[in-house]
């Protein structure tokens, strides 16, 4: 039986997709085992999945960097204090997760790619690694549109090809000086940001799965070791019964900003609410992105219903256009139903995700939710041209991504 060791943050962007693949390895006969933070082993103790906590001693510790109380976006100086964070967290992680990988003796390692610690132990055990990459377009390339420079657009001149290539050095530059700065922690650990051939080290350097569609992405060259296989958007327990939303023929509108960024959602049912009091015709339901909050609806206005937490999956058919922030697991959920999106990114990769929905004709990007320009974006996306969500609809119905990994994991625990 094959043995599967999965890595990856407690966050539902990071951990969801494997649970998934989880799952599926499990009903192939592979016996998967986690490696997580300890706020998730509840969840996946009821799935049933064997599971270790990575820093049991400290419970908070992983959220306290995801959800900082500002945004981070590409300021070095934040990122510089939120890598600080990281590499604090990485010593005792990585001691954790070797001790896990000794224990459990998986024949592959399957990370996410916000797990670093994964390939310093796969490297020094010499166990095969596989990185699966939710956001694709945060892997660095030679050539394309780089990523964290607040949503560029892809290449259409000369002009464009000179700016990202500013990009992609300023990138570079910026990680070797962090790398400088912290180069004690980085000797601990015994790794650098790029690997001697120039990849970046926190990724396998044998396989790299891009949860994602071509269709979606810029044109750029990506490694020979990688391959977009499909989206993962599945909630980890079934939806159970739902809760009410609006009935009626009114057009509905989803509203979420994801699990994450609680700096920002403060203030979105206020700005919801500004928002509906321009459209009365309209009905929005906001998720709160907190799967153990409490099931009931609280209304907040005549158009306007709040819960703590909705599945996009099992409920995005119910709606006709999304308000979301550019997270993964939203964007390609909406695209899945075929919905059109109204995209207003906060942090991290969410610029890059709204550039990318922009320039496939499947929704718009809104500067500040609530005023006169986010009621006219609604507008605009109730009426949505449907032939490009249909086109991305079909690429993304085409694609099987659990079996793509499971084809990788066999090969890898097979390679001689």
């Amino acid at each position: 039986m094959t043995r599967v060791l999965l890595v990856a943050p407690p966050f539902s962007g990071h951990l969801n997709p494997l649970i998934a693949i989880a799952h599926d390895l499990r009903a192939r006969g592979m016996s998967p085992h986690f490696a997580t933070g300890p706020t998730r082993l509840p969840l996946l103790e009821r799935l049933g999945f064997a599971a270790d906590p990575i820093l049991g001693h400290d419970p908070g510790a992983f959220d306290r960097i995801a959800n900082s109380s500002e945004r981070v976006a590409s300021n070095p100086i934040k990122l510089a204090r939120q890598l600080r964070a990281n590499l604090e967290l990485l010593v005792p992680a990585t001691a954790q997760l070797t001790e896990i990988a000794e224990r459990t003796r998986p024949d592959v390692i399957l990370a996410d790619f916000t797990a670093p610690p994964s390939g310093l132990v796969a490297t020094r055990l010499g166990i095969p690694w596989i990185t699966t990459m939710p956001t694709p377009f945060v892997l660095e390339t030679r050539t394309g549109t780089p990523s964290y420079c607040g949503g560029w657009g892809p290449t259409r001149h000369v002009g464009h090809r000179v700016r990202n290539a500013a990009g992609r050095a300023s990138t570079r530059a910026l990680k070797l000086s962090l790398q400088a700065i912290f180069a004690r922690r980085f000797r601990e650990l015994g790794t650098t940001v790029y690997r001697a051939d120039g990849s970046e080290a926190a990724y396998s350097p044998q396989l790299i799965l891009g949860l994602g569609v071509q269709e979606l992405e810029f044109e750029r060259d990506w490694p020979d070791h990688f391959a977009l296989i499909g989206p993962l958007t599945a909630s980890p327990e079934p939806a159970g019964p739902l809760p009410e939303v609006f009935g009626g023929d009114r057009p509905r509108v989803l509203v979420s900003l994801g699990t994450h960024l609680l700096w920002a959602k403060s203030e979105l049912p206020q700005r919801v609410c500004r928002l509906a009091a321009q459209l009365p015709d309209v009905s929005f339901v906001i998720s709160g992105g907190d799967p153990s909050g409490p099931r009931e609806v609280t209304r907040l206005a005549p158009n306007v219903l709040a819960c703590a937490y909705l599945p996009y999956d099992a409920v995005m058919p119910r709606f006709d256009a999304v308000i979301h922030h550019g997270g993964a697991g939203v964007t390609y959920s909406a695209l899945r139903a075929g919905k059109p999106s109204v995209v207003w990114p906060r942090d991290y990769d969410q610029f890059d995700f709204a550039a990318r929905i922009v320039h496939a004709g499947v929704g718009v990007r809104i500067r500040n939710l609530g005023d006169r320009g986010s009621a006219r974006a609604v507008q605009a996306a109730l009426a949505w041209d449907r032939a490009p969500l249909v086109r991305l609809q079909q690429a993304i119905a085409e694609t099987d991504p659990l079996g793509a990994v499971a084809a990788a994991v066999t090969s890898a625990a097979n390679r001689p």
